[in-house]
């Protein structure tokens, strides 16, 4: 997605602290407020006035207000964040953690600023890795291992066999497609900007609204569409009757697990690396996978040889993340009352953010880029739960309060290289 007119300033001058405007200029502002208040002309009743037939002025003047502040939250997901981060990677900028939204400054009269915080290193020195001796994890010398294996192959083949011929969308596919707002003509607004998304189709009751929408629909599709799932993924806070134009750009299978992905993910040329990798996911040593074990130990070698230092901010924030993902487990209230709860979730914060920076770091000094390929191969991971188990980063939420949501094209990008970067430092260090 093209970012024409939207201008970016970087600011790292203060130590550990990276700060980032992104300008939105005037003219998208005036047009997108403009549209945003004959929407609201339709839908108006205002006192003295029969519904529909409110001055355009008036509502300009009167509801300028609440029309920025849905304008704020349409922009930022609709092309600000995902511009942004694609602008960070492209020069190579190492935040730690998030992005922190600390400010907005919109109104019709000027460009719109989107100020955005970043956490830098403290500390990162990393050289010479490729050759640190590296002993990796072997597996379990099991035969039932070997047939497990064999059965998974032969079961997702025939599901290929079955299955490959379907080009509709189904449930539990991942779908990938454009999105953009358009005008009462039915014209693109944004000078045709448009967000590219995946979606998990999924099967519970909440996922209806987008089931509606994509099911047994093809790629190449084009509609228009006023479903409500886009205007509350682009508008959550207000109600925003906008209507989208959408595309569907590809589609990934649920049905079977796509073996040449998996070969694409890990560059496996044989029949025997095939079945040797596979043997990572099913060979396990005190509940952890051999793949597990490998990337861990692989991570662990090159931080303790270098130099990785993050801000305590960086970490306290990285604990609350931990402490939210523990507060979902029935057993969090036994986690908290041990001793040693806050130290051990001190250090797993700090070992989770020493291996993202060091696989960042990796990623952009090797110049490993992500293409559509290896996005579909990483998704192509989740559709099972045994190979989910070759993804050592978290990967993006695909759910918001129980219903599946779009995942925008840069977060998956973001996820998908710190696997290859993994990868990548695995390869150098056992071959």
């Amino acid at each position: 997605m093209k970012h024409k007119n939207v201008q970016f300033e970087i600011d790292c001058n203060t130590p550990g602290l990276c700060k980032c405007h992104v300008t939105v200029p005037q003219t998208l502002i005036q047009q997108f407020f403009k549209h945003a208040a004959q929407v609201k002309q339709l839908d108006s009743d205002s006192f003295g006035f029969k519904k529909g037939s409110v001055p355009l002025d008036y509502i300009q003047i009167h509801y300028k207000k609440n029309i920025l502040n849905h304008m704020q939250e349409i922009f930022l997901k609709h092309f600000v964040i995902d511009a942004l981060l694609e602008f960070i990677h492209k020069n190579k900028i190492l935040i730690v953690g998030q992005l922190k939204l600390t400010a907005i400054k919109m109104d019709t009269q000027s460009d719109a600023i989107f100020t955005f915080e970043g956490v830098l290193p403290k500390e990162i020195y990393v050289q010479r890795w490729k050759n640190l001796p590296f002993k990796a994890t072997v597996r379990k010398k099991y035969r039932d291992i070997d047939n497990q294996v064999k059965s998974f192959l032969e079961e997702e083949e025939q599901r290929q066999a079955q299955y490959e011929n379907e080009t509709s969308i189904q449930i539990n596919d991942w779908v990938c497609f454009d999105t953009w707002i358009v005008d009462t003509h039915k014209k693109p607004l944004f000078h045709n900007k448009k967000s590219e998304l995946w979606l998990k189709i999924g099967d519970e009751e909440p996922d209806l609204i987008f089931q509606e929408l994509f099911l047994d629909k093809k790629v190449n599709d084009v509609m228009i569409t006023d479903n409500p799932s886009l205007q509350q993924y682009f508008c959550n806070s207000f109600e925003a009757p906008y209507t989208y134009g959408i595309e569907i750009k590809d589609r990934l299978p649920y049905h079977y697990f796509s073996i040449e992905y998996l070969k694409h993910h890990f560059k496996l040329k044989t029949k025997k690396d095939l079945h040797n990798k596979l043997i990572e996911v099913f060979s396990y040593s005190s509940d952890v996978s051999q793949s597990r074990s490998i990337a861990d130990t692989a991570l662990n070698t090159i931080i303790k040889r270098n130099n990785i230092l993050v801000p305590p901010s960086a970490v306290q924030a990285q604990k609350n993340n931990i402490i939210h993902e523990l507060q979902q487990k029935p057993d969090y209230t036994l986690y908290k009352m041990k001793a040693n709860f806050d130290d051990h979730v001190t250090t797993l914060a700090k070992k989770q953010l020493y291996e993202i920076v060091a696989a960042d770091y990796i990623a952009y000094t090797e110049n490993i880029v992500v293409s559509h390929i290896d996005i579909k191969a990483y998704l192509n991971l989740l559709q099972r739960n045994r190979t989910k188990e070759f993804l050592y980063f978290t990967p993006p939420t695909t759910q918001i309060d129980g219903q599946e949501a779009p995942i925008t094209l840069e977060n998956l990008k973001k996820a998908c290289i710190r696997e290859k970067a993994l990868n990548h430092i695995i390869h150098h260090l056992t071959r």
